[in-house]
């Protein structure tokens, strides 16, 4: 196979936690040269520039410079641009797909894990698990107050967004037969048939779903999607949960509602992170509260490498690649 001439932008640090010592010895056997970042901080568009005439292939991952003319014009010989990460929309900009270059990510991989964390904490909430355990640990047994613990099974589900967590959410809601409905503008009618839930429109779905997950980009049609007027839709006892961005939803209009203790929500991502220890979701009754960590165990992360350098292999081998991004899909993406 033709062998690659590679370029690792990802600086040390980052790429010992996005890899394992097997990963490191793969990439270097799959690469005619690879250079390096040597490095403790992530190379910016200068820094690529200098480097990047010759090189074939890119891996790339989280504070990637953005691949704009300039860089472009510095390497009339880059094929692909392997994104260890998710979201690719702040590194490769239409031109890269306009001068032929192919671009790949991470995204489906890392979200399956977003996808498996929106399901644990769906379950924590409906179990009152963080709650018997603190009534346990202050000497109750099974008192948790007024709201009781109940079930996933039999409920109607609804996501917001057939995204890649989206998509990969739904198989691993099947075996508890909830009814799932989906809003998303671009999710099709067909596309809906084949995954084997029903399409509604956002307010119908706010209206009658028990559980409610957030899987959408953020768009100048999404931000604060989820406002004042949505919120006050949601049914008393459902749990609403954001593993997504913060932006989907108007965090004031949010706060003022679970004031109210109506339901129940889980929150993995903030307008400011670290949140800020005087925030009032802090000091709220039936919120639970994660540091932005759904979409990443340490197992996922060191996989990451491993994921690119298989579709840089591909590539090499002249096959299709699993996670191609194409440029009518950066409109939709998050």
């Amino acid at each position: 196979m033709p062998t690659p001439r590679l370029l690792v932008t990802v600086e040390r640090p980052l790429l010992q936690r996005i890899s394992t010592p097997k990963s490191r010895v793969r990439l270097a056997s799959l690469a005619e040269s690879v250079t390096f970042s040597d490095g403790d901080r992530a190379w910016d568009a200068a820094d690529v520039g200098e480097r990047i005439g010759g090189v074939t292939a890119v891996l790339a991952s989280w504070g990637s410079c953005t691949y704009h003319e300039q860089v472009l014009d510095a390497a009339p010989d880059l094929e692909i641009i392997c994104y260890a990460a998710g979201t690719i929309r702040s590194v490769t900009p239409p031109v890269v797909f306009e001068r032929g270059v192919r671009v790949t990510h991470a995204a489906d991989f890392i979200a399956l894990g977003v996808a498996e964390h929106t399901l644990a904490v769906v379950l924590g909430v409906l179990r009152r698990t963080g709650d018997f355990d603190a009534a346990m640990r202050a000497g109750r047994w099974r008192d948790i107050g007024p709201v009781v613990d109940r079930e996933l099974y039999g409920k109607r589900y609804g996501i917001i967004g057939a995204s890649k967590v989206g998509r990969r959410l739904i198989p691993l809601l099947r075996p508890f037969e909830v009814e799932i409905v989906v809003a998303d503008p671009y999710l099709t009618e067909s596309d809906a048939q084949k995954l084997g839930v029903d399409k509604l429109e956002l307010p119908d779905l706010m209206r009658t779903s028990d559980v409610i997950s957030i899987h959408a980009p953020v768009l100048p049609a999404t931000c604060h999607m989820i406002d004042a007027q949505m919120l006050a839709l949601i049914k008393d006892n459902a749990v609403l949960v954001n593993n997504a961005r913060s932006a989907l939803i108007d965090t004031d209009a949010l706060v003022a509602e679970l004031a109210k203790e109506r339901f129940d929500c889980a929150l993995d991502v903030f307008d400011q992170e670290p949140l800020p220890p005087d925030h009032p979701l802090l000091g709220m009754r039936r919120v639970l509260l994660s540091p932005h960590v759904a979409g990443l165990t340490p197992e996922r992360r060191s996989r990451l490498t491993d994921a690119m350098l298989d579709e840089l292999e591909r590539h090499a081998n002249g096959r299709p690649l699993r996670h191609e991004v194409t440029i009518d899909q950066l409109d939709s993406m998050a």
